[in-house]
């Protein structure tokens, strides 16, 4: 081969590698799924032949232990019981009585912790210190309590909850535990925990976080309280949340994946209040069910990547009021804190993700002083009842292009000023609204230049509080109100035929939207409101990049 050609041949390398660089650096997908194997479908505790049992029950300060196994010592100093272990076959130890004590465990094989009205407060360490790496069952009957010191005595092994494992936790059984961590976590594993289909009642307190993981976290019932100094729901891995009920107050986030996925796709979320985010994931986050209702003072749900919503009944109104000084857009605008990640607070958002937002389906109502909603990618709503309401900014912000494809969507901005719109694109980055389909409704205007093929229609003045009624020819869409401030004007589009009544009376129907929407009610009343056609945004439209 010629020399010119071995030249050609290395520049073209070169230009390859490049460009497939420069491919990963800007995709957009942000693949954080990758989902470990973590072999719950094994955790089934009624599917294992438990060999042995062995009763350990504590009497003030005082204990006993009964019952024998194979390759197994358990030694008993002050309520102080060491289990030594080499076998290879499941033993129970089932524990109960109250008294002052602590649970150690050392083997290499799977075991089952039985807790039958068991009361256990040690004040130098864990309740519950299991050391063995392999999958510990929690089965809990009756009404239990473990509570652990605000200090530890040293020891140089890995020790961080009240009850804690370095292997897995499956908890199953309908009684009810309550958990308090003086020192850190409530329940902490090294491993996976994971809440079985059959579990009862759960209520942690903790000076860090109520429930943490290492490898991931399922939970597919019981009722959990929890009260944390840091996060309530905590996990370096993905967290999977299929059914139960939780009621979460975090010093920091309710829910937080550090590396990972969080999937919702049944149960029941409240986050009563959050310093700092309600649910939040490096990863993707995804929702297809469930009940979630949020209060935090940062953003209620935020992702680093991107966020899909396909059902769900979706309330999340941020508390945070923004800074006056900096800007947490690049280029300093506006007044929602400087653009370090430092001063990120002050830019409090109802739901942001760094990567693309799509919602197919749900009811979602999202409220907060920056925007309701922002995507740091496209946005693309088509199908669901979505209500983005602002105090002091936009209420739909995508950084990308805007889609409405379908659905009800109603945005409603500050109107405070000319940079701010109910549906913003960044036009200054080449991108656009689009209106393709669905019904809209907006308190305020949209952004410039934007493409739709719905006729929108614009009232030349509305009142709060007012019950409308929004009408695609005969068929109604959807009743509402309007919350106390809004922007101006107000525009509708539809399908077909978009047409307004105003003061009307609704009855029956289904309540949505914190309230401010019905749909499937009787409507009675009112009088019809002159539409006119919508051209633009008089002022300066928004799409910060």
């Amino acid at each position: 081969m010629k020399k010119w050609d071995l030249m050609i041949l290395a520049a073209l390398s070169v230009w390859l590698v490049a460009c497939s660089d420069k491919n990963a650096a800007t995709d957009t997908s942000n693949n954080f799924d990758n989902t470990p194997d973590t072999g719950i479908e094994d955790d089934n505790v009624n599917d294992i032949a438990w060999a042995d049992t062995i009763y350990i029950a504590w009497n003030g300060n005082s204990a006993s232990v009964k019952g024998t196994a194979d390759n197994v010592t358990v030694s008993n100093s002050n309520g102080y019981f060491v289990v030594n272990s080499s076998t290879n076959e499941g033993v129970v130890y089932a524990l109960s009585g109250s008294g002052s004590g602590q649970l150690t465990i050392y083997g290499s094989f799977k075991h089952n912790l039985t807790l039958n009205d068991l009361t256990l407060t040690c004040s130098d360490g864990p309740a519950i210190n299991n050391q063995c790496h392999k999958k510990c069952y929690i089965v809990v009957n009756g009404t239990n309590s473990l509570q652990d010191g605000s200090t530890y005595a040293n020891a140089s092994e890995d020790r961080k909850a009240t009850l804690f494992s370095e292997g897995q936790i499956i908890f199953s059984g309908s009684g009810s535990l309550t958990v308090k961590g003086n020192y850190k976590h409530a329940i902490a594993s090294d491993d996976y925990i994971h809440i079985t289909n059959d579990a009862g009642a759960f209520n942690l307190t903790a000076a860090s976080d109520g429930l943490h993981a290492n490898d991931a976290i399922h939970i597919k019932s019981g009722t959990l309280a929890i009260k944390a100094g840091s996060d309530g729901i905590q996990c370096d891995s993905l967290i999977n949340i299929s059914g139960g009920t939780m009621t979460i107050s975090a010093g920091a986030d309710g829910i937080q994946s550090d590396t990972a996925t969080i999937t919702i796709s049944g149960g029941s979320i409240t986050v009563t209040d959050a310093v700092d985010k309600g649910i939040t994931a490096y990863g993707n986050i995804h929702i297809s069910g469930g009940t979630i209702r949020i209060s935090s003072e940062y953003k209620c749900i935020k992702t680093k990547a991107n966020l899909t919503i396909t059902d769900g009944d979706i309330q999340v109104i941020c508390n945070g009021t923004a800074s006056s000084g900096g800007g947490g857009r690049p280029g300093g605008w506006g007044g929602w804190g400087g653009g370090s990640s430092s001063s990120e607070n002050s830019s409090p958002e109802g739901i942001e993700a760094k990567g693309t937002i799509n919602i197919s389906g749900g009811k979602i109502y999202a409220q907060s002083a920056d925007d309701a909603i922002n995507a740091g990618g496209d946005m693309t709503i088509s199908g669901g009842y979505v209500m983005a309401y602002s105090t002091g900014n936009d209420g739909l912000d995508a950084n990308g292009d805007l889609y409405i494809k379908g659905g009800v969507v109603w945005a409603i901005c500050s109107g405070s000023n000319n940079a701010e719109v109910a549906m913003d694109a960044n036009t200054e980055g080449r991108k656009q609204l689009y209106i393709q389909g669905g019904s809209i409704v907006t308190c305020g205007g949209l952004e410039n230049g934007f493409n739709s093929t719905l006729t929108c229609k614009q009232a030349s003045s509305w009142n709060k509080s007012t019950w409308y009624a929004l009408y695609d020819g005969d068929e109604l869409v959807m009743a509402y109100k309007t919350p106390a401030s809004g922007g101006t004007p107000m525009v509708v589009a539809t399908k077909g035929t978009a047409s307004l009544k105003s003061g009307v009376t609704v009855s029956g129907g289904t309540s949505i939207l914190n309230g401010y929407g019905n749909i499937g009610g009787t409507i009675s009343g009112g009088s019809s409101v002159t539409l006119n056609t919508y051209s633009g945004n008089s002022g300066g439209g928004g799409g910060r990049p």
